[in-house]
């Protein structure tokens, strides 16, 4: 509804009468934005903003939202990972076949956000498949829908049969039915979402928290949390799946009246550390395609997520983003300690880079080798770096991926370091709604032209904030975003970008041809001036409302290019050298050729000059050979000027596809030459034309129309598409002045084999540790001197893990499969060929 109001609103302003008279040229230009929008809207996107559709043709940086972007929509359940004693217990994958009394399960079914709408299980997909896997059932009053949010009490979660019950008061056992009494919702900022829950016939509450690893570490009990949870955690999000940690603790004598008054930081504190939640994130079967399709147009995709760093990364290899075999520096910020500066550090990504760094560990830090998952853990150690050029970055098309966090410590502490992290970004993880919006506005401010592509309401700052923000989804993110589509997935991106290419050729097209039809009407008046005559009334009718009327209302009708985008987008500003070339070079022509058309009839020897003073009224009309000549003349090039400036590939369609520009074309030129050739004695009369006695003038008359149609497209193919746009605009164009910053900066990192610096070594003022997991580095000490507050180092090497081992429905069996592979589910294992 929103897409075909838009439309009826243009379609009301739009005057077609105006078109035609030059002050008019505005109304001109909504031409291409109007039958653009119309076109998106017949392909399923809907625009809200038509003026944004001639900027998404411009477009040179894409921001993809990994979740519901690249991602399926529908995440998968892949198991779960329980904790016993401190330790990880063999993967489950059959949820439903826990005991109900499990802790783990009780926090699945309850800390979650969903609802029951007009009689269906709705919410957070994540949410979804998570309670779904669990098999349990959602129960709320019956009441209306806009109403059971106000209740205090209005969820409640029991398992699908009523088999098993708690033992209640007086022998008498109660069913199985767990309420859901109060509820934290989940917050970008927070990374958690926690509930606080009773057990019908139990004595206390219950609180669950589940978000992130990294944020549920930070509020769990130090003794309940695996020693080997770094390594387990990276040998999940390494593969790219979605892991989210589930915690909880007991309320025991506390009052319901005070649950409900207590505070969000005392009920997600001190809790008990219970495993970690395995979702698959398979990409959506468009994404690598359309990534490639950006990729080879010279269009930067960039991610930008509030997922673990691993998973980002994974997903971003997979679906091209970041290329095969691309070096990846992970950038990471240390906030200062003990009055110490802050500090930003550089580190290789690359299992294939050799190890030269050791690192302390904490108790409770994640230390890590090969991602960035672990460097949010090392804030609690002071690095110090030994530089030296030798181990500097050698390899100039190398890539940053970064935290949120890091983002803020850049920004805050190492502005000036902020736009080549922008420029090299790739993958931004851990992004609050707050920081992708910071980050569109830092790559607008280096010149991009930013798409941002989300479906979430943690995307509305960014959708708005970019040049063509596009919404997958009709929830809070299309209210902020100017395009929607009805699609969830990113086919409609190039779809956009071909459209706005197309809208802005258009524009520039129809305002051209404008400009110089004015100018051509205008030299023919001038010309006939000289002799005190003009053109006659229904020549002015002829050429107003039936040639550029015509032409103005097929113009815009040209569809989009469909073959692939090109690298060089359309020109952005009509007073440049091209447009104005292409006008000023036009306008040489249609003057030389009236001038030609004029001098050369004056030469006849059947000539007769025109008479202004003739008092006889039939004598006083403007009937000559002089407006003959250059009224036949000018017809022409009216026509020739609607076919040089309505341009074909590679942004719009030929116009053999616009059957009604190619009709127009057909007729116009027809009748025109029969105009001009020899018109019935009637047209002679109307027009007030007198034809010359000869037909060689005549075919003379054509003839200079053939020879303006040739100069015409050698100009506008030849010198402006040709020289101007593809060989000297960038030629000439001096990166250091220019708008687009970001190149400047690119060629300068290019050229920059020293940045960013690489150190070999770092200590921590930690006593030595023996590693917690394989992924721990051994332990160095070699210096602890600061020489730079900027500075980077480089991991060790990890090897992913090739198996993994898990449990199959029955739970008395271990099964051992190979990576990346889906898992049948209920399935039993071969006894025979388990390994554990």
């Amino acid at each position: 509804m929103r897409g075909i109001s838009t439309s009826q609103i243009v379609l009301e302003s739009l005057d077609l009468i105006t078109i035609v008279v030059p002050p008019a040229l505005p109304a001109a230009m909504t031409v291409g934005r109007f039958y653009a929008q119309n076109r998106l809207e017949a392909k399923n996107v809907y625009c809200i903003s038509p003026r944004t559709i001639n900027v998404s043709g411009s477009v040179d940086c894409v921001c993809f939202d990994k979740t519901g972007t690249l991602t399926e929509d529908g995440l998968d359940m892949w198991g779960i990972v329980p904790v016993a004693d401190r330790k990880f217990q063999v993967p489950l994958k059959c949820v439903d076949k826990m005991d109900y009394n499990e802790e783990f399960l009780v926090g699945m079914v309850t800390c979650h956000s969903l609802t029951i709408i007009d009689g269906k299980l709705s919410g957070d997909p994540l949410d979804l498949k998570m309670f779904e896997s669990t098999g349990w059932l959602l129960e709320e009053p019956e009441v209306n829908d806009t109403s059971k949010f106000d209740m205090i009490f209005p969820t409640v979660v029991r398992p699908p049969n009523s088999t098993s019950v708690l033992q209640g008061v007086d022998g008498i056992e109660p069913p199985l039915e767990i309420g859901i009494v109060r509820q934290f919702p989940f917050s970008s900022n927070l990374q958690r979402m926690s509930v606080i829950t009773r057990t019908l016939g139990a004595t206390q509450f219950q609180v669950y928290c589940k978000g992130s690893p990294e944020m549920i570490l930070s509020l769990s009990q130090p003794d309940t949390v695996p020693t080997d949870l770094t390594s387990v955690l990276e040998e999940y999000t390494q593969e790219g799946y979605r892991v989210l940690a589930l915690a909880y603790k007991g309320l025991p004598r506390v009052s319901y009246v005070k649950v409900q008054r207590l505070l969000r930081e005392d009920v997600e504190s001190s809790l008990i550390f219970l495993g970690l939640i395995i979702m698959e994130n398979r990409l959506k079967p468009e994404s690598t395609g359309i990534i490639g399709m950006l990729r080879n147009a010279s269009i930067r995709t960039i991610m930008v997520t509030g997922d673990n760093m691993l998973t980002a990364l994974s997903v971003a290899r997979d679906c091209g983003i970041i290329a095969l075999g691309q070096r990846v520096v992970v950038a990471h910020g240390l906030l200062g300690h003990s009055g110490e500066p802050a500090q930003l550090l550089y580190t290789n990504a690359c299992n294939s880079m050799p190890p030269s760094l050791a690192v302390h560990c904490t108790g409770r830090d994640l230390a890590n080798s090969s991602s960035a998952i672990s460097f949010d853990t090392l804030e609690s150690g002071t690095v110090s770096p030994t530089t030296d050029d030798s181990v500097a970055t050698t390899d100039s098309g190398y890539c940053f991926v970064m935290t949120g966090k890091t983002w803020m410590i850049a920004k805050t502490h190492f502005p000036d370091t902020v736009p080549r992290l922008a420029t090299r970004g790739a993958v931004f993880a851990r992004m609050s709604p707050d920081h992708k919006q910071q980050l569109v506005q830092e790559l607008q401010a280096l010149g991009y032209y930013v798409a941002m592509c989300g479906d979430g309401a943690n995307d509305c700052g960014a959708l708005k904030a970019a040049h063509a923000g596009i919404s997958l989804s009709d929830s809070e993110s299309s209210v902020a975003s100017p395009f929607t589509s009805k699609e969830a997935n990113i086919s409609c991106v190039p779809r956009v970008i071909r459209e706005g290419r197309a809208a802005l050729v258009t524009s520039f097209g129809i305002f051209k041809y404008m400009a110089a039809y004015s100018l051509t009407q205008f030299v023919t008046v001038m010309i006939l001036y000289s002799i005190d005559s003009n053109l006659t009334d229904i020549e002015f009718l002829y050429i107003d409302l039936f040639v550029i009327t015509v032409f103005a209302f097929f113009f815009g009708r040209t569809e989009a290019y469909d073959g692939p985008l090109v690298k060089k987008p359309p020109i952005m500003s009509l007073i440049s050298l091209s447009p104005i070339l292409s006008l000023l070079m036009q306008l040489a022509v249609v003057i030389l050729v009236q001038w030609v058309s004029f001098y050369w009839v004056q030469q006849m020897p059947w000539f007769e000059p025109y008479n202004s003073t003739a008092e006889d009224a039939e004598d006083s009309s403007n009937a000559c050979f002089e407006n003959y000549a250059l009224f036949t003349v000018s017809s022409m090039q009216y026509i020739i000027l609607a076919l040089v400036f309505s341009k074909g590939a590679p942004y719009r369609k030929s116009i053999f596809s616009n059957y009604g520009f190619l009709a127009s074309l057909v007729c116009l030129t027809g009748f025109t030459l029969y105009l001009t050739l020899d018109p019935a004695e009637w047209l002679r009369d109307r027009f007030e034309l007198m034809v010359p006695p000869t037909l060689d003038f005549r075919l003379i008359m054509v003839m200079l129309a053939f020879v303006n149609t040739v100069l015409a497209v050698f100009i506008e193919y030849f010198i402006i598409d040709y020289l101007m746009f593809r060989k000297l605009l960038y030629h000439f164009h001096n990166i250091d002045k220019s708008h687009r910053k970001f190149l400047a900066l690119e060629q300068s990192l290019q050229h920059n084999q020293n940045w960013p610096p690489i150190t070999e070594e770092v200590v921590t003022d930690v006593p030595s540790k023996q590693p917690r997991s394989p992924a721990v580095a051994s332990v160095s000490t070699l210096q602890k001197d600061v020489p730079h507050r900027e500075m980077s180092l480089t991991p060790s090497v990890l090897v992913p893990p090739k198996r993994r081992h898990y449990s199959d429905c029955s739970g008395d069996h271990l099964a051992t499969v190979s990576r990346n592979v889906t898992l049948p589910l209920c399935q039993t294992a071969d006894v025979n060929s388990t390994s554990v």
